[in-house]
Parts: C-alpha cells; sequence; structure tokens
C-alpha cells in the first residue's frame, strides 16, 4: 500500500520503475504472478530503462515459480543471445542458471547444459559459478553422458565444500552405479556421510551404498550401510528403506 501511494504521487521515472519492481516482487510472493508480470512489463516497456534486465529476469522467477517454463524461457533467453545483456555481473550470470534450470524442467537438456556452461565460462567467479558447473553434470546426466556427468560433479566438490559439493558427490556415485561400476559407486558415496554434514544427502549416501555392496554380493558390508542408517538418521525415510533391506536378509 505504501508503495502504491508513492506511485500515486507520480514521482520521477527512474524511482517510478523502482517502485514497480519492488511491488512486482511483492505480488509475486505472494502469488499473484498476474500482478507481478503487469508491474515488471511496465518496467521493461521501456526500451531505455537502466532496469529493463531486472524486469525480464523479475519477470522470468516469477514464471518459474508458477511452473510456466517455456515463457520463462523467452524472458531469460535474452541473457544468452543478446550482446548488451551477455556480461552483466550479478545479472547476467544469475538469468543464466535460471535459464539453464527452466530448460532443465521442460526437459531439454542440450539447451540447459548450454545455458549452464555459458554461466561457467563467462563467470567463474560468479557466486552460481558451482550451482552452474552441478547443473552441466545434471544435464550430461540425464542425456547418458556418464563421465562427462561426474567430471562435472568432480569439479563442483573440487571447488567448493557447501551442500551443492554433497549433491555432487552424491551423483557421481550414482552416475558409477548406472555404469555398473559398484566399487567406485560405493567409495563416492561413502564420502558424503564421511565429510559433508547434511542429513538427508548423508542418509541418502549410506542408503545408496548399502545398495551398491550387494550389487557385489558383499551382503556384510550392505548391512553394515543400512544399519548406520538407521542407527544414525532413525525416522527418516532412508532409514525405512534401509529396514526393508535388512529384512531381506
Amino acid at each position: 500500500q505504501l508503495l502504491n501511494d508513492v506511485l500515486d504521487k507520480e514521482p520521477a521515472l527512474e524511482l517510478t520503475e523502482k517502485i514497480r519492481l519492488r511491488l512486482g516482487g511483492i505480488h509475486a510472493a505472494k502469488g499473484n504472478i498476474k500482478a507481478a508480470l503487469q508491474q515488471f512489463d511496465a518496467v521493461a516497456s521501456n526500451p531505455k530503462s537502466p532496469l529493463l534486465g531486472w524486469a525480464h529476469y523479475r519477470a522470468g522467477e516469477a514464471l518459474i515459480q508458477n511452473k510456466q517454463y517455456p515463457d520463462a524461457i523467452k524472458r531469460l533467453s535474452m541473457f544468452r543471445d543478446q550482446g548488451p545483456w551477455q556480461n552483466v555481473p550479478g545479472l547476467s550470470d544469475r538469468a543464466l542458471l535460471r535459464l539453464g534450470y527452466s530448460y532443465a524442467m521442460d526437459k531439454n537438456w542440450d539447451q540447459s547444459r548450454v545455458a549452464y556452461e555459458r554461466l561457467v565460462n563467462s563467470f567463474p567467479n560468479s557466486p552460481w559459478h558451482d550451482e552452474g558447473r552441478y547443473g552441466m553434470g545434471w544435464a550430461l546426466q540425464q542425456q547418458k553422458n556418464l563421465d562427462g556427468a561426474a567430471n562435472a560433479f568432480s569439479q563442483v566438490v573440487a571447488h567448493t565444500a557447501t551442500e551443492v559439493a554433497a549433491k555432487a558427490q552424491l551423483q557421481i556415485g550414482l552416475c558409477r552405479m548406472e555404469q555398473k561400476r559398484y566399487l567406485d559407486a560405493a567409495n563416492a558415496f561413502l564420502v558424503v556421510p564421511s565429510t559433508y554434514g547434511y542429513p538427508d544427502l548423508q542418509a541418502a549416501a549410506l542408503l545408496e551404498a548399502g545398495k551398491a555392496y550387494l550389487e557385489l554380493g558383499q551382503r556384510a558390508q550392505a548391512d553394515r550401510q543400512f544399519e548406520r542408517l538407521v542407527r544414525d538418521f532413525p525416522n527418516t525415510r532412508w532409514a525405512d528403506a534401509a529396514k526393508e533391506k535388512l529384512e531381506k536378509k
């Protein structure tokens, strides 16, 4: 209401556009995507606006929130295709991350990978660099380029120790499982509970490690992972799955 009151006073264009972006963000947070897009489009309709890029980016985010991925792609592709918007730090890299995500949700894996690669190659110091590298790995994994995916995930693990690294380490194991390289898979999975402090990922990795040992015919080793999972992460869906494995002895 306060922002609308300011708009009613017809402030200068620059302030008006800043207010419209804020209003759009509020409408999006409340789930009113139509009203949000009206505010963002009011800014984007001014081709000379210094906030034009932000207006399209915010519109893309709102459309992603509403699961309108093809429409989000139309908004965000300008940061891949249009020269003036390809190298705006803090904006272009962020938009490329969300473009890659939108393509992934639309199951267009090749274009998803391309968007993430553009982010990784053009913005090596971006705070979204590791997320972009993970996205590359995910797209390659869906395309069954499992060695390429594992390599991308390994670069994430080598660069950071955050949650995205734990996720990447888990995916390395899943790539090796799909390749039937079960010992490599088990070793990759066991890095997660011993290195990272994210309970859901630790539990998932222990379950998958147990499955890998079962494939190797090493029942005792498998049971150790399942028992550890039940002990350390009780009352989780991962523990329930481990209990089922233990009951099948």
